[in-house]
């Protein structure tokens, strides 16, 4: 339990140095230092700034990927897709530093670690495509290609992380902003 909790503590970090300064700009021994430790400390808790930046990956897209599924099971369509584009707002208002990182330095990432990252991204794309299938279904969307609607939404929501300031910005009200566009 202790090895965990450190490893999350060095992921956290990793965020905030990520964040401000970018995967190719930030270092190891600015996590390390910002933790009051060495560098070489977090080999025991982390292989290399690789797969920490894989780690940021995946909690990113976990963290989407479990808020998505437990509005999966919503009976209503439309309730779903509100309740989606709703979640996907909120997930990115509360990680918005992790958001940054998830967004901003994706080209940094390794091959190896992209395979896994864009199996989960295809099982988010599906939540958000079965759920507009399902819409179209009881007529409160228009025919067309659901997986163009679902980038659409995906797109709208998740450009949110950029331009979002905690405060100043309602995150439910962009939510809503984003659900009266899609279902009018």
């Amino acid at each position: 339990a202790a090895f965990l909790a450190r490893r999350e503590q060095i992921v956290d970090t990793a965020i905030a140095v990520f964040s401000e300064r970018g995967f190719d700009q930030g270092t190891l021994d600015d996590v390390a230092l910002s933790l009051g430790t060495s560098r070489g400390s977090l080999y025991h808790y982390v292989p290399s700034k690789a797969h920490l930046l894989f780690m940021i990956f995946d909690r990113a897209i976990t963290t989407t990927l479990d808020r998505m599924a437990e509005l999966s099971r919503d009976e209503d369509p439309v309730s779903r897709l509100e309740g989606l584009i709703a979640q996907q707002v909120r997930v990115i208002a509360e990680n918005q530093s992790m958001f940054l990182v998830f967004f901003g330095d994706r080209p940094a990432l390794e091959e190896r670690y992209e395979v896994g990252i864009r199996t989960k991204e295809r099982r988010l794309l599906r939540y958000l495509i079965e759920a507009v299938v399902d819409v179209q279904g009881v007529g409160r969307l228009p025919p067309g290609d659901p997986r163009l609607v679902a980038q659409a939404i995906l797109g709208m929501t998740s450009w949110f992380h950029k331009w979002f300031e905690p405060g100043r910005d309602d995150p439910d009200e962009y939510a809503r902003i984003c659900q009266t566009l899609i279902l009018g």
